[in-house]
């Protein structure tokens, strides 16, 4: 009976010791990095449902709400909708305070579309375009090429000239690259110096976004888009219905097969060389060189790996997006990188500019 006894305390306090020291405390954060990296399919699943259900605009609209209040606001039977909630109440997307569902300060900002800087195009674009593709990603690793491409019907070698025969997928695609784009450009265009540019190209620029943005903050600015006729006529509506025809506008051109645009003091690649391989981004760099006078400067403005190949987080979302599916090619590459391929290009001084947001500048001088 003794022996009983202590072996039932023993194993009691076996039970507690690893309920609550060991997975509680030792182990705690591995445990919670392991089912969010082995489990993120499951939980980006259930984060994109509420997206589309609009589950955080009306819940910071309408205030926190019970189970049974959110089933009927989302049309959800009861069971269906705890399971919805439970997953984003588990990864800190909800919270919950007694028996009343409410949106963290992630989800107000990030996901509510009351939030003019919310990312919700961003997460369709993972589900529509991005999720599928991704499951070829050891394929792609293999055969060196983006495998992934295959699960979107259509000829080209890359995403973007699929895209051109998927209208809707067309319209997701870049409304979430509208909204990366104003995430970003705020920083490009508050913390480097356009003081003494004139004339300014952003290559590849879409539609003009970014452009737009260093515009406004420097008046006295001129600005081309060069990018392909298709994506040029968008980016002179836009410089249109922002009253900006007379300093900005768009030349058409291809930057692989076409001159750059004459006259510019300043070449900028937003979130542009890193869909491309190295070989390829200085062919680009060197087109640029050859188009500035003395003093002329590139401006690579990107996400960018740190130097000590670890981190960030965003590297590791960009770069097996741009090997599986973009282009097979490119990837976010390191800062050092970037300094690097400038140097091969030509270009004598450059310049690093740390940004939030994990971005950074890369400005080269002729």
């Amino acid at each position: 009976m003794r022996s009983q006894l202590m072996s039932r305390l023993w194993l009691w306090s076996e039970r507690m010791y690893r309920v609550h020291f060991v997975d509680g405390i030792v182990l705690a954060s591995s445990i919670k990095q392991f089912y969010r990296i082995a489990a993120g399919h499951i939980y980006f699943q259930a984060l994109a449902a509420a997206v589309e259900l609009d589950l955080f605009t009306i819940l910071r609209a309408e205030g926190a709400m019970t189970l049974a209040e959110l089933a009927r606001r989302l049309d959800l039977a009861e069971q269906p909708c705890r399971i919805l909630v439970q997953t984003l109440t588990a990864n800190g997307v909800l919270k919950k305070r007694g028996d009343r569902y409410a949106n963290t300060i992630m989800a107000r900002i990030a996901f509510s579309s009351q939030n003019p800087r919310n990312v919700k195009a961003t997460i369709l674009w993972q589900k529509y375009i991005v999720y599928k593709p991704m499951a070829r990603f050891l394929e792609s690793l293999k055969e060196q090429r983006n495998v992934g491409l295959e699960e979107i019907s259509g000829t080209g070698e890359t995403l973007y000239e699929r895209l051109e025969a998927h209208p809707a997928l067309e319209k997701i695609f870049q409304d979430s690259m509208q909204e990366i784009s104003v995430q970003a450009n705020d920083l490009l265009a508050r913390y480097v110096d356009f003081g003494k540019t004139r004339l300014l190209v952003d290559l590849g620029g879409g539609n003009g976004t970014n452009l737009l943005a260093v515009a406004r903050r420097h008046p006295h600015l001129q600005g081309r888009v060069f990018d392909l006729p298709s994506i040029c006529g968008k980016a002179a509506e836009n410089f249109a219905r922002q009253g900006m025809s007379d300093r900005l506008s768009a030349v058409p051109g291809n930057v692989f097969t076409d001159s750059f645009p004459e006259g510019a003091d300043a070449f900028m690649f937003c979130h542009f060389l890193c869909i491309w391989s190295k070989s390829e981004d200085i062919s680009f760099l060197k087109k640029a060189y050859d188009k500035l006078s003395p003093g002329g400067r590139v401006i690579v403005f990107d996400i960018m790996e740190q130097d000590s190949g670890d981190g960030p987080l965003a590297a590791a979302m960009g770069s097996p997006y741009f090997i599986g599916l973009a282009t097979g090619r490119g990837m976010i590459y390191m800062k050092k990188e970037y300094e690097e391929l400038c140097r091969q290009a030509g270009f004598s001084t450059i310049e690093r500019v740390e940004l939030p947001r994990e971005h950074t500048a890369i400005i080269a001088t002729k």
